[in-house]
């Protein structure tokens, strides 16, 4: 049995047993009244992923800017990474869109493939792991402003390149995260279970796990949650979905009217005796958008507000 496991069961029984001497009541009963008295847990957080390419600030005909997301989203993801080069859209979102985020309250993280800890450029040594990580973190988080990175995994490895890339995940987990405790973020997201090597690896080095369970059955969260959590704590996982794209593919998440859609499913699902950390999207700046409407319209995020509020109500 996982020690986490052991040692909660173990807790329970001791919690269980001194109830029931004290007040007489069965165990279930007293336990039931027991989590009544109980401090509310953490919130749950709302993220998502904001298609940078589609910014009123690259795209003449585009409606959405990242100057409208709202403080209910706790943490904005710029999909595919962004850097500090000279283009239009990364000075606005170096200059503007960062610190007017960050400003309300929302942590901004930039978003890398895997592909990029494994890069064959660097020696795949602990000093080549640690030049890397060092290189990605100025590269994708210092020079943009940004609150921390997201490591997007959703490929296999050979046995080198994964020993390269656990090399690369720990020398990233001393300048980011919570073993960094520089009040950055360092994230894995994934459309893998909680089966991985690397996850197994990372999972003890990052702050939040993010399933990517774009129209998945809501039947099988539970079993894709009990992949992950001998690795991780409940408060840590996300699950996600998305948001219907321009001729994107159509998976459903957000039909209408929103309390019968999978996002509102997904807001409302915990797992079994747990609350997970939150729900996040992708194609956030899709909020709203009907799903097969392929035009672009300004949102007013009203699923993420309301979905945040779901979650937490």
């Amino acid at each position: 049995m996982d020690r986490r496991k052991f040692v909660a069961l173990a807790a329970t029984s001791v919690a269980g047993g001194a109830i029931l001497s004290a007040t007489g009541l069965a165990p279930a009963q007293a336990q039931e009244q027991a989590a009544s008295s109980l401090p509310k847990p953490r919130k749950q957080l709302m993220m998502g992923y904001y298609r940078t390419w589609g910014d009123v600030v690259t795209e003449q005909d585009a409606h959405t800017s990242m100057a409208n997301i709202p403080d209910e989203v706790d943490v904005v993801f710029l999909s595919f990474a962004v850097t500090a080069n000279d283009s239009r859209l990364s000075k606005a979102i170096q200059h503007t869109y960062i610190p007017l985020l960050q400003g309300q309250g929302t942590k901004v993280v930039n978003t890398i493939f895997v592909d990029k800890l494994i890069d064959p450029a660097y020696p795949n040594t602990p000093e080549g792991h640690r030049a890397l990580a060092e290189h990605l973190v100025t590269t994708y988080v210092t020079d943009i402003g940004a609150d921390g990175l997201d490591v997007d995994v959703e490929r296999s490895f050979t046995t080198a390149q994964l020993a390269q890339a656990k090399g690369v995940f720990t020398e990233l987990s001393t300048l980011l995260g919570p073993r960094a405790d520089n009040g950055t973020l360092l994230i894995f997201d994934t459309n893998k279970s909680g089966n991985e090597p690397l996850l197994q690896h990372a999972a003890g080095l990052v702050d939040y796990v993010l399933v990517q369970s774009y129209g998945r059955n809501v039947a099988g969260l539970q079993a894709t949650w009990e992949t992950f959590e001998p690795w991780i704590e409940p408060h840590q996982y996300l699950i996600g979905f998305t948001f219907y794209e321009h001729r994107g593919q159509f998976r459903t998440d957000v039909t209408l009217p929103m309390e019968t859609s999978r996002a509102y499913a997904y807001a409302t699902w915990n797992p079994e005796g747990a609350r997970k950390g939150g729900i996040f999207s992708y194609a956030i700046d899709r909020d709203g958008v009907a799903p097969g409407d392929d035009t672009s319209h300004p949102s007013d995020y009203s699923w993420s507000r309301e979905l945040k509020h779901v979650m937490n109500r």
